[in-house]
């Protein structure tokens, strides 16, 4: 009895440490389960690299296919043929155009010119027969070759939006706009001169990015400006030297001048007042314009909104009679005609080719 009760003893003052070696027993098999499944996984990770490095396509060369098959059909489909039993003679009709004979009212062929039924002879086509090249079959504009290099037929039909209203490749123009442009109607990059769906929508004044607020003289006798600048940077004062940027408004301070008058103020009395009129200038397009201090009102140039609407997508485009436009990767440069603040005539210069074209002013 006496040594089993020394072995419980001796049992539970070991206890603590038979659960510790337990658990690093387990802690060590779990890090060799993630050591082990990490060097599965670069393996798995190199040979799947390796297999796609060394991927070679099943069949490298495409095999032409024959097109007679696809000629034969259209042959068939402009020109079909009536089948005949070799028992009866009565015909087996596939589809074509047809007509009705003038004696027994049987549908012949449009061409025929005797009835096979009653053999009665047909009156001739007096028709004018329509050149291939001008053929449209649709009646808008597309002829039907131009429908068999894009859309492998020459008919108008929804399901592959190839009727003239239709925008095959929704790049905001029409099938018959992009064959009158001689673009593709299967591709978005391939469309009329954007500058066709511009509108004009009103003009109105662009005021200064910032508010001249005054001037100081520095100890070289020159002008240091002091403004205010609204947004995008509202909150913000900037000094300006001359030659100077003023912040990221693209205006250079160029030149500033100073005036002394005699005022009359009712609390003060008579005084002398010093205002000042600063001369900026805008490298981008050359233009110089000429600011009074304090004049938060004053309006800097005349600015035309245009729209541009493409599918069911609407943008506005803002830009300064005379300015530059960037639309589409090009850039256009904008001659506005204003009478009475309205807009007469809106005409956009392609910088590049020197093209122009006119935008839609309404009424």
């Amino acid at each position: 009895m006496a040594q089993k009760r020394g072995f419980n003893f001796s049992l539970a003052r070991h206890y603590d440490k038979a659960i510790a070696v337990v658990v690093l027993v387990a802690l060590l098999i779990s890090l060799f389960v993630l050591a082990r499944s990490a060097a599965d996984s670069k393996e798995r990770k190199r040979s799947y690299e390796v297999g796609v490095a060394t991927m070679r396509p099943r069949y490298p060369v495409l095999t032409p296919q024959p097109v007679e098959t696809y000629e034969m059909a259209l042959r068939n489909l402009y020109h079909p043929e009536m089948v005949r039993s070799s028992t009866n003679d009565v015909g087996l009709f596939v589809p074509q155009r047809r007509v009705w004979c003038v004696d027994c009212l049987y549908p012949i062929q449009y061409s025929a010119t005797v009835c096979p039924y009653c053999h009665a002879k047909q009156p001739a086509d007096t028709s004018v027969a329509v050149d291939p090249h001008t053929r449209d079959s649709e009646g808008k504009g597309i002829p039907d070759w131009w429908r068999v290099k894009y859309f492998n037929h020459p008919f108008a039909m929804a399901d592959d939006r190839s009727r003239a209203e239709d925008d095959a490749d929704e790049d905001g123009f029409t099938n018959l706009q992009e064959f009158q442009a001689e673009t593709s109607p299967r591709d978005s990059k391939s469309h009329p001169d954007q500058t066709n769906l511009l509108r004009f929508k009103a003009v109105t004044s662009r005021p200064y990015p910032f508010i001249f607020t005054g001037a100081s003289q520095l100890p070289d006798g020159s002008l240091q400006l002091t403004v205010n600048m609204r947004a995008p940077e509202a909150g913000r004062m900037y000094f300006a030297k001359k030659g100077d940027f003023v912040g990221k408004t693209g205006l250079i301070y160029s030149n500033c001048t100073s005036k002394t008058e005699r005022v009359q103020d009712p609390k003060i009395g008579p005084h002398d007042k010093r205002s000042f009129e600063a001369v900026f200038f805008r490298p981008a397009d050359g233009k110089t314009f000429q600011l009074r201090d304090n004049d938060a009102g004053a309006a800097m140039e005349q600015e035309v909104v245009l729209t541009l609407t493409i599918g069911n997508k609407t943008t506005e485009h803002h830009v300064a009679a005379g300015g530059i436009l960037e639309l589409d990767g090009q850039k256009y440069k904008v001659d506005v005609n204003l009478v009475d603040e309205k807009a007469v005539s809106i005409v956009l210069e392609n910088v590049l080719t020197g093209r122009k074209s006119t935008v839609s002013t309404g009424s």
